[in-house]
């Protein structure tokens, strides 16, 4: 059996840092629920398809607040913590970009770094308790008008966005916004054998009655 302690949390300590060595601490580290690896300061996630226990919560987020990167195993809250004390240092705007494929898990990483910076920045107060509600209660309307059934995802965000946190003085979580939504415009009309377009046609239909759903089959 595979030992994890062969693999690397950090990609740059391989003997021999190409390609084929990459994947395979990847793999390996994948295969023992390690699905996060770094390559010096940015974050590699493999998605597990499954719950980890204890990989998430307040107590992790509490393990993590201050630490440097390294410090402890790979992790999101890593990544946030080191964003929110640079923003909180140097008093200047900070950004995150989370990229990857279809089905990489981006929704949810998305998830665990606002969570992080809503534990950080004071989540138990009121007020950031609301904000952090309301952007994690828009998700499903965003992700019907932006998430769409592919071969690769039955839930696949056909859009990007920007979102915008705001912070206080002492930095307190305040506001939130999403400044850019780029849609794949070109699904609403075309999408290839065995994909679907946006979920909230499908929702629209399924509220419908059956006499509506009767008159627009008349209508297509």
């Amino acid at each position: 059996m595979d030992d994890v302690s062969a693999t690397s949390a950090d990609n740059t300590s391989l003997v021999y840092m190409n390609e084929a060595t990459i994947v395979e601490n990847l793999r390996l580290r994948h295969r023992h629920n390690h699905i996060y690896t770094y390559t010096a300061s940015v974050l590699l996630a493999v998605n597990p398809y499954k719950e980890i226990a204890g990989l998430y919560g307040d107590t992790q987020c509490a393990l993590y607040r201050g630490k440097h990167i390294g410090t402890l195993p790979p992790h999101p809250y890593a990544i946030a913590d080191q964003v929110y004390r640079a923003f909180m240092h140097e008093r200047t705007s900070q950004a995150l970009l989370i990229s990857g494929e279809s089905g990489a898990g981006k929704t949810e990483t998305a998830k665990i770094v606002m969570q992080y910076l809503s534990f950080i920045s004071g989540a138990a107060s009121d007020p950031t308790s609301r904000v952090q509600a309301r952007v994690l209660h828009a998700q499903p309307i965003l992700e019907s008008f932006g998430n769409a059934a592919t071969m690769r995802n039955s839930n696949s965000s056909r859009f990007g966005k920007y979102s915008q946190l705001l912070f206080d003085a002492d930095g307190a979580l305040t506001d939130a916004s999403i400044k850019t939504y780029l849609l794949e415009s070109s699904r609403v009309v075309h999408h290839n054998e065995g994909e679907r377009t946006y979920h909230c046609f499908y929702e629209m239909l399924a509220g419908l009655s059956e006499i509506g759903r009767a008159s627009c089959r008349e209508r297509v």
